[in-house]
């Protein structure tokens, strides 16, 4: 099962695993996300997001980047992605489905932040939702069957936030159950009148995944097969394919 697979994968991989290039890009991709962020700071969906993750405090929670605020992270996921989404300027990844895959940092930052995760831990974090997303993208479109590119960011972000959290393999598992049978997101965000909502929907997408790795955390456990089965993912959303 894929959802196995993917749960291995996640708690297997080290941070030795990773080559030195790819410890590289992954500073320069924060590095560029943050820049992103600021340049977005003052934008009307940032700020819309920015106020309501304002109304709920939590001592040692995330920060709400620009700000000495700390609130829940799935919040401060969404507040943070959404700076780093807006302005259309952060990493781009083409395949049979287009994504953003750095729209994964601000998840990674908020829930490491807030669980006092190491310099390498983050780092591994980020790869792994990069490595992911993009398989997922390489593996099937979503968009010619009518979903967004962002159905595939609770995954990635779940799972990237089970490694930073250190969640067993079974709880990691449960996240990509519960990231899945959720979170599944409609191509008009990005067709018709296009809104604010377009450069939430990854934020929202992670934050979602990080609320479904929090979940997993306590012990909830989400429905099985979530990819290949009766009324799963591949049945409804994807089609099938191989990861």
């Amino acid at each position: 099962m894929i959802a196995d697979r993917l749960a291995e994968y996640t708690k297997s991989l080290r941070y030795e695993d990773l080559p030195p290039a790819a410890v590289h890009e992954v500073k320069r991709r924060l590095l560029d996300s943050l820049g992103c962020a600021f340049g977005a700071w003052n934008a009307p969906p940032c700020r819309i997001a920015r106020t309501l993750a304002q109304s709920v405090k939590l001592a040692h929670g995330a920060t709400l980047w620009g700000t000495s605020h700390k609130t829940i992270p799935d919040l401060a996921t969404f507040a943070n992605g959404a700076l780093v989404r807006y302005l259309d300027f952060n990493d781009t990844y083409l395949a049979k489905e287009p994504a953003h895959p750095s729209d994964n940092i601000a998840a990674v930052l908020a829930v490491g932040e807030a669980a006092h995760a190491s310099g390498q831990r983050v780092i591994q974090a980020i790869a792994l939702a990069y490595e992911v997303q993009c398989r997922l993208c390489d593996a099937a479109a979503l968009r010619l069957r009518g979903w967004d590119h962002v159905t595939y960011g609770p995954f990635s972000s779940a799972l990237a936030v089970a490694k930073v959290m250190k969640l067993s393999k079974a709880a990691t598992l449960q996240a990509v159950n519960l990231a899945g049978v959720a979170n599944i997101a409609l191509r008009q965000t990005r067709v018709g009148d296009l809104s604010m909502w377009k450069a939430c929907a990854f934020s929202n997408a992670a934050r979602n995944g990080v609320f479904a790795a929090m979940l997993a955390g306590q012990g909830m456990t989400g429905p099985s097969p979530i990819f290949e089965g009766e009324k799963g993912f591949m049945k409804l959303v994807s089609g099938s394919f191989e990861l």
